[in-house]
């Protein structure tokens, strides 16, 4: 038991948004999704009241490397690379002074209402880590190994050249993943999964099966510092630890 622990560390609690927007949208999921950029602004101050800070990916992996994470962290991610993130979160994270992670698929970069190149490029420079969520927007757990290869591989390969930085997570579009896509991100280099439902993790220890605290839209600001501070999990460290 003694040596099980002393390769798990404490991992930061992490949030999951998807859209933020001044117009929330007549599509009951996309509305339950989307929340104003008021809600985000006061989501940003309970962090800081509760004296946590913000990281990125970037910042987690060096801490990963070094065998300790930090207390007081928290991960903000966003998925699907909605324009909206540039446009109203990214100005809002800038003005408090803080990191998130922008989990894209490079498939639909530069799609009506997506982030663009250039967008993802300023973001990148300005401390914002930019990671996978697939080439496209599909389960993995439905696709066939070498489908699963194209869009773990891909995804990696055009963001690293593109950005010139390492990727290192990737987030499971819909959350489902199996077996195959965990060695296929180990073989892609990368060491963090995250999924949207602990529903989906069969190994709450695992760095490739992390669960996320969803943001809803209308969520009290009580309701999302409780959640904040629910107990966190150990995660093993990621078998491969070279840069």
């Amino acid at each position: 038991m003694n040596s099980l622990l002393a390769v798990l560390l404490l991992f930061p609690a992490v949030v999951m948004y998807h859209r933020v927007d001044p117009a929330i949208p007549g599509n009951a999921l996309s509305a339950r999704l989307t929340i104003s950029p008021v809600q985000f602004a006061a989501e940003l101050r309970s962090i800081h009241h509760l004296g946590l800070r913000t990281i990125g990916i970037d910042e987690l992996v060096r801490d990963v490397m070094h065998g300790q994470l930090p207390e007081n962290a928290v991960l903000l991610t966003f998925d699907d690379g909605y324009g909206d993130q540039f446009g109203d979160a990214f100005p809002i994270l800038r003005r408090f002074g803080d990191q998130a992670t922008f989990f894209v698929n490079p498939g639909t970069v530069g799609a009506p209402g997506h982030l663009t190149w250039p967008q993802i490029a300023a973001m990148s420079r300005a401390g914002m880590s930019i990671e996978c969520h697939g080439v496209d927007h599909v389960d993995l757990a439905e696709l066939a190994p070498e489908a699963q290869s194209y869009q773990i591989e891909t995804c990696v390969h055009e963001l690293s050249a593109r950005l010139q930085s390492a990727v290192r997570a990737f987030a499971y579009p819909s959350g489902a993943f199996d077996a195959q896509t965990i060695e296929l991100e180990r073989r892609a280099g990368v060491w963090l999964g995250f999924t949207t439902d602990p529903r989906f993790a069969s190994d709450l220890h695992s760095p490739y099966q992390i669960t996320r605290i969803r943001v809803i839209n209308g969520m009290s600001d009580s309701f999302f510092e409780a959640l904040l501070q629910r107990d966190r999990v150990y995660i093993a460290e990621p078998a491969a630890l070279s840069p």
